[in-house]
């Protein structure tokens, strides 16, 4: 087992440095911790920089003007409605009001407030990223009305993501002179990069109801990957656009119905774009897929490309029939140029999905197959220029696994299960992966024994192996102004809760011997709320729970 050579080499580390440290990583809790509840890490450059979305962002600001304080429930739920009316707002009724107005996020008569944050975090200070939020000439300041997620941080500190377009107020007046206010945006979200403080719009090709389109990474050349719509596949939809007749409340309307369908309304292609050196489009890419349609096909066919290396390769997702029948299936694909190929699968593999590649050429990913009658996802890397896919051991044959990012160290990181038990659910644990010496480890048993925290999940990694990762630690819970909560005898309630943390190696370090026959560290705390779990697959996280 890869497991047990790499506990040996680590032990015979351990064994012949009498001044080491009792572990091989440190952890650093990020400061944009302290700014909201559950943070998300994303990526890590090789200055440090991690990119970073959170989730319920501390102290929101509430537009009071836009409430209708003569609605049944906004009176019946107010415990100071006098007070609240002119702008006080108190702990139980800031709460409720966060909650009514973020429970009707896609109605046109509400205040946006965003529901993911993106910072760009140094390790001892945090950098708001506004997408294409808008900004208030009178308070000089964001109104944080955007959704902004951002997922690559290139060596430079360019920036690729996705943000809503910012909201804003639009008023009609009837003919019996009452108002009405709409808050709506020209689109419901799309691609963007940040490159030396300029925020770049990345469109689709196909822009109907403002599109969608997403980026994913973006490399030191300033190629950014992602997908975007490219053909609509319906008439009635662009006709229905079109007898909006530029109509902002019908264009919203649109916008939105788009987005919750786009799967039935349009064809989505991975996209590379590329940008000057000032950040400024100069070319659209869009790529091809692994099948080709004929041109009678009206069927959806959804690709995407969320990795592109500094060589120009990038790296995704495309349709493809599986083996040599003509059963639809996922595969990895591969982007060079005009070209499309995949990795080396074999019947036992149904699915695949790209997720990183080096400079080296190296690609990872995951497949899906069965084990022990069992459908689990598998970790892989493969590399593109031998043509050669490697399948390595993980915890256990049973384990599902997803690797997330490699370095040009050859490093890879994910998550895996850790758990061989029957039961419905699995806690996953993070893991460290060196493809050149085929050695494989939980991050866990890299950290100190009496750690408070637990690697749940290693997002990405920079070519000094700091890792960027996701932990579970005990902590006070806090009110929405981010103030820790007290009962009546000044006692606190604390849960697990989600946040990103860097891991820096520690020279000198070695394993810790933290004499646990299993073999596996356990962590303090058991608990999470159903909210923070919510918030989990609400950015993505795909790890903490797996059903079997």
């Amino acid at each position: 087992m890869k497991q047990t050579r790499l506990a040996l080499w680590s032990l015979f580390t351990f064994l012949i440095s009498p001044q080491a440290y009792s572990a091989q990583y440190r952890i650093v809790e990020l400061p944009v911790a302290e700014l909201g509840n559950s943070t998300f890490p994303t990526a890590i450059n090789n200055t440090g920089d991690i990119a970073v979305n959170l989730q319920l962002q501390y102290n929101p600001y509430i537009d009071t003007s836009l409430i209708d304080f003569n609605s049944a429930i906004v009176m019946s739920n107010l415990i100071n409605i006098d007070g609240v009316r002119g702008g006080d707002l108190e702990g139980t009724d800031y709460l409720w009001l966060y909650s009514y107005i973020t429970g009707n996020a896609e109605s046109l008569l509400f205040q946006q407030i965003a529901n993911i944050n993106s910072y760009i975090d140094n390790g001892s200070s945090s950098e708001p990223v506004h997408g294409f939020d808008t900004f208030d000439n009178f308070t000089k300041e964001y109104n944080n009305s955007a959704a902004v997620t951002v997922r690559s941080i290139n060596n430079s500190g360019s920036l690729a993501g996705v943000s809503q377009d910012g909201f804003y107020d639009l008023t009609y007046f009837s003919d019996d002179g009452l108002s009405t206010t709409y808050i709506v945006n020209d689109f419901y979200s799309r691609a963007f990069a940040e490159v030396d403080g300029k925020t770049t719009e990345l469109a689709p090709p196909e822009t109907t109801a403002g599109g969608l389109s997403e980026a994913f990474d973006i490399n030191i050349n300033n190629q950014v990957v992602g997908f975007g719509t490219t053909e609509l596949m319906t008439d009635a939809f662009k006709t229905s656009v079109d007898n909006c007749l530029g109509e902002k409340t019908c264009l919203r309307s649109y916008s939105q119905q788009l987005n919750a369908n786009v799967g039935s309304i349009a064809q989505k292609r991975g996209i590379i774009w590329q940008l000057d050196d000032n950040g400024n489009l100069t070319d659209t890419f869009p790529l091809g897929m692994l099948i080709t349609p004929s041109s009678t096909d009206t069927n959806i066919y959804n690709s995407k490309a969320v990795a592109i290396n500094d060589n120009g390769i990038a790296v995704g997702e495309s349709p493809a029939f599986y083996l040599n029948t003509t059963s639809l299936t996922t595969a990895a694909a591969i982007y060079i140029d005009d070209q499309v190929t995949t990795i080396n699968q074999d019947e036992e593999v149904f699915a695949s999905t790209a997720t990183d590649i080096n400079n080296n050429n190296l690609m990872v990913g995951t497949i899906t197959k069965r084990v022990a009658g069992i459908t689990r996802q598998k970790f892989f890397v493969h590399d593109v220029d031998a043509n050669i896919t490697l399948y390595p051991d993980d915890f256990f044959p049973g384990s599902s696994s997803t690797a997330l990012s490699i370095n040009n160290e050859n490093m890879v990181v994910g998550y895996a299960e850790y758990e061989a038990s029957v039961s419905t659910t699995r806690r996953t644990e993070g893991f460290i992966y060196d493809y050149r010496n085929d050695l494989f480890l939980g991050l866990n048993s890299l950290i100190e024994c009496n750690s408070s925290y637990s690697i749940v999940q290693a997002n990405a990694i920079n070519d000094s192996n700091e890792i960027a990762a996701t932990a579970l630690v005990n902590a006070p819970v806090k009110n929405i102004q981010g103030e820790i909560i007290y009962d009546e005898l000044g006692a606190t309630t604390e849960v697990n809760q989600v946040v990103a943390v860097k891991l820096i190696p520690i020279e000198g370090g070695s394993v810790d011997n933290c004499n646990v026959s299993s073999g596996v560290q356990e962590r303090q705390g058991a608990s999470i709320s159903w909210l923070l779990i919510l918030g989990f697959f609400g950015l993505g996280f795909k790890g903490f729970i797996r059903l079997r």
